[in-house]
């Protein structure tokens, strides 16, 4: 059959858990923990025992859930006096076949081997179950224990954002203006309200090994706060085309909401030139 109506009322059962897995990873776009109710948080309960918290698990489209207002415990076997060991919280699949019959579909723990070195995750079966694989496990979280204690619960599972996360993500990162020019420096700001800079400041003088040339740079848009994460570097050349050896370095001095200020340094030069050009890139708030 070619065609095969999924949602849709019928007298029959016309979508499988196939169908509705292959949907769902197209949508979600990975396996991971979807970003609901308490995200499946993982809290020790004694040193052999973990629990789950409410959220949703998506193992290649297939969705499993610790339901609101519910918890899931998972036993840890006893670790050994002198050893360490990982276990992995991981949810588990088994497939019945033919998408026919009971799948099988829980969190359970993956037990890592003791050893008094350092301790590795345990192998996880990871067959493709949107194809013709039977068995497929995905680790959630890491369980290390350390001798008969469980000292650490470590993420292991990505967090995925729904729709509208993802929606203010993008709009944090858009442009909503930007402009300037060769003299004043150019400018972009972002509806996160960050701010970018750049350009270049021209320096004349008269310059040899061991000149200094301070500079002032204003800012085409002013910042809420000083200016963060300025990086200044310097060049001088002859005009002509031709390569001399001119060795020059730039250095920030303070930041201002509406400027910084530094100074260049020739470090050498093989003769004396009329020009430093100090290429700047720069980062602050504007709301």
């Amino acid at each position: 059959m070619a065609q095969k109506g999924l949602i849709k009322n019928s007298d029959t059962a016309d979508v499988s858990a196939e169908n509705m897995a292959a949907a769902f990873h197209a949508m979600i776009g990975s396996s991971g923990i979807l970003d609901r109710f308490n995200n499946l948080a993982c809290t020790k309960i004694s040193d052999n025992s973990v629990q789950l918290n409410s959220g949703i698990y998506s193992l290649r489209g297939f969705l499993l859930a610790v339901e609101p207002g519910t918890t899931a415990n998972l036993t840890i076997d006893s670790g050994t006096a002198g050893q360490k060991r990982n276990d992995l919280v991981v949810a588990e699949l088994v497939k019945s076949g033919g998408g026919v019959g009971i799948d099988t579909l829980q969190f359970k723990i993956i037990k890592g081997t003791s050893t008094s070195g350092i301790p590795v995750d345990p192998t996880l079966v990871q067959q493709d179950v949107n194809a013709a694989g039977v068995t497929c496990q995905e680790a959630l979280f890491r369980v290390k224990l350390d001798g008969v204690t469980i000292t650490t619960i470590e993420a292991v599972a990505s967090l995925i954002g729904n729709a509208a996360s993802l929606a203010a993500a993008i709009e944090n990162r858009t442009i909503v203006e930007s402009g300037g020019n060769e003299i004043d420096g150019y400018y972009t700001k972002y509806g996160n309200g960050d701010v970018e800079f750049w350009g270049l400041i021209p320096l004349s003088g008269t310059f040899g090994t061991g000149s200094t040339a301070p500079f002032t740079k204003g800012l085409p848009v002013s910042c809420l706060y000083p200016l963060k994460g300025v990086v200044l570097t310097a060049s001088m050349y002859d005009g002509s085309g031709g390569f001399q050896d001119y060795r020059a370095s730039a250095h920030l001095n303070g930041t201002n909401t509406n400027n910084f200020f530094g100074h260049a340094f020739v470090e050498f030069a093989s003769s004396s030139q009329n020009y430093i050009g100090v290429h700047y890139e720069a980062h602050g708030k504007w709301k």
